[in-house]
């Protein structure tokens, strides 16, 4: 745009006479134009204010935004074609943004389509980054991309609780670990085969405190420097989740302090934002842990679709009990891991497990009473089986069935990004399976840090930013649960 055609441009908010102007504007602009109706019920309710840019007394542009405490909502962004890539849209959209600024905004939330680049790229040379994909939002179909911008860092204070490891973080905008503190219980309850509830809540009320002033001193922060309390409100034990809701409770009270409630499982899958400051949604992801295996797809950073899940055992649980059964003890994981380094691959065969041809489903039940079976038919014939070797069969049944089955998922969906989260996903004959057939498929995968695999409070940080970006915080009612839908 020139200098002189610039200078001649005048911005004002529009009144209820522009409402006819604006009006006829919409269809020239947009494939899904808003009505006269439409546009005279934001104006005259004073709910949207409408910047609007003229030219010789004419509108050519303008962006409709409503504002409510410190969250700006932009609707609609609107220039005449002959006017685009003339750089109207900047001087339009740098206004609202000052103003808004200066009314105390903090966020600014956006959707745009997902095939205009033009108008991506304006929003963000302004700040906007890419929070979730809406498929098919509009009308003809094509999906919209959400987008978000805030003017001050985020800093969050995590706290997780869920089974048998005290946690707690400092995260800074959902991606940059300050501090994460991790006091493991598994010594406690490895003389008892597994985790025991009542023991796990006990040891959470001695550590917790401890636990979040060593994360605030590793991260050189107070609880002054702190936005936001973040927990995990479920699922899990519950017993051990009253412990870190409390805490989190006490200290938004005590403070506050904004507290929001976090999904575990988000959790889990929000470790791959901080080991990927790249990676956005959507995406499948393979959730495998010891209480959970679900197959999602991420529509956003806050809303997942359950595509698949176990009907019986989870993965992770499946190893503690054959971990139990062959003689290796809690946890099982890491020990049969350890083990199967050992085995003769040719020794021991169990069958894998697919279910009906179409499903995401798992199960796992199967595998963990096959090996049940065996070892004690090997027992009777007076043969005492090699435990490496069972250890080896057992979890390529288990990997080769995880691998597949997200591998089809994600083909089936038309994705190309392929997540990984939860415990098991340290395993490491599973990463090594799936680098090799992501690798075959040309399917780009996300594996996060193995400290970030098992249970944390970075993950609760990273979740807990994007959920308060979309959905704002929680309150004091926040109570904990042992399961939680997706």
């Amino acid at each position: 745009m020139s200098e002189d055609i610039r200078n001649k441009i005048s911005l004002r908010y529009a009144t209820s006479e522009d409402i006819e102007s604006i009006a006829a504007l919409e269809p020239l602009i947009f494939i899904d134009p808003w009505s006269e109706e439409m546009i005279r019920g934001d104006i005259e309710a004073k709910i949207t204010k409408y910047l609007v840019a003229e030219l010789d007394e004419k509108i050519i542009g303008y962006l409709g935004y409503w504002l409510v405490i410190d969250e700006c909502s932009i609707n609609n962004v609107g220039v005449l074609p002959e006017y685009r890539r003339k750089g109207l849209g900047s001087i339009i959209l740098e206004k609202v943004l000052k103003e808004t600024e200066t009314l105390g905004a903090k966020t600014w939330v956006l959707e745009v389509r997902a095939g205009n680049d033009p108008a991506i790229s304006l929003y963000e040379k302004y700040g906007f980054s890419r929070a979730g994909l809406r498929k098919r939002y509009y009308e003809n179909g094509e999906d919209a991309i959400t987008m978000i911008r805030y003017n001050k860092d985020i800093t969050v204070l995590a706290i997780e609780s869920s089974c048998d490891e005290t946690a707690a973080a400092v995260v800074r905008n959902g991606r940059e670990v300050l501090s994460n503190i991790i006091s493991s219980q598994i010594s406690i309850h490895t003389e008892y085969g597994g985790v025991v509830p009542e023991i796990a809540s006990r040891h959470h009320l001695t550590n917790i405190n401890g636990v979040i002033d060593k994360a605030l001193k590793e991260a050189n922060t107070t609880l002054d420097d702190i936005d936001l309390i973040a927990v995990t409100n479920g699922p899990g034990l519950i017993g051990a989740l009253v412990i870190g809701v409390s805490a989190a409770k006490g200290l938004s009270f005590a403070t506050g302090k904004p507290i929001i409630g976090v999904n575990h499982m988000y959790g889990h899958i929000s470790s791959n934002f901080i080991s990927y400051p790249e990676l956005e949604p959507p995406f499948v992801c393979l959730v495998v842990s010891g209480g959970h295996t679900s197959l999602v797809r991420m529509e956003s950073y806050t809303k997942a679709t359950l595509i698949g899940s176990t009907r019986d055992d989870a993965a992770g649980e499946a190893f503690d009990k054959v971990a139990r059964v062959i003689g290796l003890g809690y946890p099982g994981g890491p020990k049969i891991e350890n083990a199967a380094k050992k085995g003769n691959p040719d020794a021991v065969y169990f069958k894998r497990v697919y279910l009906e041809k179409g499903s995401f489903d798992f199960s796992f039940s199967g595998i963990k009473t096959a090996v049940l079976n065996y070892v004690n038919s090997e027992r009777q014939k007076g043969s005492a089986p090699r435990t490496e070797d069972v250890a080896l069969a057992f979890q390529d049944a288990v990997v080769e069935v995880l691998v597949e089955k997200a591998i089809d998922a994600v083909k089936s969906l038309g994705e190309n990004k392929l997540v990984i989260a939860g415990g098991v996903s340290a395993n490491g004959r599973l990463r090594n399976e799936f680098e090799k057939r992501c690798a075959e498929e040309k399917i780009e995968l996300f594996l996060p840090e193995k400290i970030l695999c098992t249970d944390n409070a970075a993950m609760i940080g990273s979740a807990a930013y994007y959920k308060y970006l979309e959905e704002g915080a929680g309150d004091l009612s926040l109570d904990a649960y042992a399961d939680i839908d997706w």
